[in-house]
């Protein structure tokens, strides 16, 4: 975060404490909308407990799972709470909602978004789809994105040799379609 993102994450933060929590979310949103971790977890927190708007555990925990995505880590436990409240059908929602807000990243060539697509594939559907996974872990690690090089690993082991061939390729293939792949993308920040 910036300057003015701290200022505004600050201020966001002593509304909580007040109890102004309308204002905190006011404040926690544009963060949260923005990619900062903590602002999302907060927004997760408030919409968890109720305040400052009526209690949501659905949209709680779509906050709760992007933050968590974006290594937070205090939202590992709500994520696993939240889950509890929500139906398969509820989850799949939010995963679709997710993987529109990443792939939308991804196409404007955000290098941030690299990871956090890989983890939801690998970690939070119902049915992972780890070949998919490591297409992005692959992408992260080609491109020295700290964990890339592990994920891809790691799935490397769990996929059938033809499927991590088949990986590989379109990796390949998905880099070179990308923004990733022009010299321009290293500068895209993270």
């Amino acid at each position: 975060m910036d300057k003015d993102e701290d200022a505004a994450f600050d201020l966001a933060v002593e509304a909580v404490h007040t109890r102004n929590y309308s204002e905190a979310i006011a404040g926690f949103r544009p963060l949260a909308e923005h990619g900062a971790a903590d602002a999302q977890f907060n927004m997760a927190l408030l919409l968890k407990a109720g305040l400052g708007q009526p209690r949501n555990y659905l949209e709680a925990y779509y906050w709760a799972v992007l933050s968590d995505l974006g290594n937070e880590r205090r939202a590992q436990a709500m994520v696993s709470e939240l889950s509890g409240f929500l139906p398969v059908e509820a989850r799949a929602g939010v995963y679709d909602r997710l993987l529109a807000r990443l792939e939308a990243q991804l196409e404007a060539g955000e290098r941030a978004a690299i990871m956090k697509y890989a983890r939801l594939y690998a970690e939070f559907l119902e049915e992972p789809d780890l070949e998919r996974a490591y297409i992005w872990y692959s992408i992260a690690q080609a491109l020295g994105i700290r964990g890339g090089a592990a994920g891809s690993a790691a799935l490397s082991d769990q996929l059938e040799p033809d499927a991590l061939i088949a990986a590989q390729t379109k990796a390949a293939d998905v880099f070179s379609a990308s923004l990733f792949s022009k010299p321009t993308a290293s500068s895209v920040s993270e």
